[in-house]
């Protein structure tokens, strides 16, 4: 038999995050800095705590209307960038290494343009490691928002030569490694094997959620 032609030796890239809570900073983020600067106490810990149910599945969406009630003079956009900003918030304290109200108030400071009230309210939300119900609380949100971080992409473009089914395959496809972080910073590596058509309809969507952010 011919010996086959070798593979093609794939192209490849690679595109990394920060592990660094807040190296990410999405766009509009500290103009809606200003909003939540400007809300009421009130109004700043119910949204807190929403953010808090939400990312612990306790609801399935933060309660916009609610919040045009409290606040009938603002406009939506500005209440879905606060709640936007109070998601990213909550999502990137809960990567600190400590959950201690002084150290994310620190955090807070130094990455953020938020009023010392407003900070406080954040950092207080993680507050409690006595075992009480407010302990308990905290602990469980904290688990639920320390999300799988992405760290790492890399790709690589090849091309299938044959299989077992056509031996004249020529089919190219995309190889994508993700490197994800846990909660430890443990790495764990996730290969995705994609068709063009799959490259494709992936890299839609992606423009698609840029687009959305784009607007806030």
């Amino acid at each position: 038999l011919p010996t086959p032609p070798p593979h093609p030796e794939p192209r490849g890239g690679s595109w990394k995050m920060s592990a660094h809570p807040f190296a990410q900073i999405p766009p509009g983020f500290f103009a809606a800095n200003e909003i939540l600067n400007e809300l009421p106490e009130e109004v700043m810990k119910q949204m807190i705590s929403d953010g808090q149910r939400l990312q612990g599945r306790e609801i399935e969406s933060m309660p916009l209307e609610c919040y045009e009630k409290l606040l009938p003079d603002s406009d939506r956009k500005s209440l879905s960038s606060a709640i936007n900003a109070v998601l990213y918030i909550l999502r990137e304290l809960s990567n600190s290494v400590t959950q201690e109200p002084k150290a994310l108030n620190k955090i807070l400071e130094r990455e953020t343009d938020l009023a010392k009230p407003v900070r406080a309210q954040f950092a207080l939300s993680f507050k409690g490691q006595d075992g009480d119900d407010d302990s308990k609380m905290a602990k469980r949100v904290a688990k639920s928002l320390a999300l799988g971080r992405l760290v790492d992409i890399k790709w690589k473009l090849g091309m299938g030569i044959a299989s077992s089914s056509c031996t004249a395959l020529k089919a190219p496809f995309v190889s994508l490694v993700l490197s994800i972080a846990d909660q430890n910073n443990t790495i764990k590596l996730y290969p995705l094997e994609l068709s063009i058509d799959q490259f494709h309809d992936f890299r839609q969507t992606f423009k698609a959620m840029a687009a959305q952010i784009d607007q806030v």
